[in-house]
């Protein structure tokens, strides 16, 4: 990249089978990484990077070379297979990150084009460690119905797909993390923030939603 990157994106991924509780993999998993990917290559922020992990997973990298790999602003890289719901995945990817910010994609939801603007435009970097924010709830297969989520820095209702962080302040994904809040709540919960106009994260696979668009 010729340019400074200003927003790093990780994106952990395993398209394989998956039951935890209410929790299930997403169906069609191979195609909705493929929408993911291509929507960070659609951003209009494009000084950005896209580092995809894939865990132990064969068939992403074999998308990601006959795809993706020679889209300069994604990066790419298998480790082995983790136990559910490790830290391990986005730790990896938040190591290799360059950016000035960093946030997180899951393969199996989408951006909206202007995401990765919206953080870049509102993250006061001399003010704030980290922000949050709004994100969609997808309802409906036809994008047609989509619900706001109200979202607090609290357990529960804050994930990955509502923050964004400076890639220089020390934060770890450890490999006990059980839910995406406990990052927030040990690393960041006492640093400066402030809540940013919503941006365009689009949840479209939550078991525990009822959601798989």
């Amino acid at each position: 990249m010729g340019e400074s990157v200003e927003i790093s994106v990780v994106m952990p991924v395993f398209l394989g089978e998956y039951t935890f509780m209410v929790h299930r993999n997403a169906s069609n998993g191979a195609d909705k990484f493929m929408r993911s990917v291509n929507s960070f290559i659609n951003q209009t922020l494009k000084n950005s990077e896209l580092i995809i992990i894939s865990d132990g997973d064969d068939r992403a990298e074999d998308i990601w070379e006959r795809q993706f790999s020679s889209e300069p602003r994604t990066r790419f890289k298998k480790i082995e297979k983790q136990e559910l719901y490790s830290g391990v995945t986005r730790q990896t990817g938040l190591e290799m990150a360059i950016g000035k910010v960093v946030c997180y994609l899951d393969h199996d939801d989408m951006f909206g084009p202007v995401h990765l603007e919206t953080i870049y435009n509102n993250f006061d970097l001399l003010k704030y460690d980290w922000v949050y924010y709004d994100d969609y709830l997808v309802r409906s297969a036809d994008f047609q119905k989509i619900d706001t989520r109200n979202v607090r820095p609290e357990r529960n209702i804050m994930g990955t797909s509502s923050f964004a962080h400076k890639r220089d302040i020390p934060v770890v994904w450890g490999n006990n993390n059980t839910h995406d809040f406990d990052l927030v709540e040990k690393y960041l919960l006492y640093r400066p923030s402030i809540k940013i106009p919503t941006p365009q994260y689009y949840v479209c696979h939550c078991s525990g939603l009822k959601m798989d668009f």
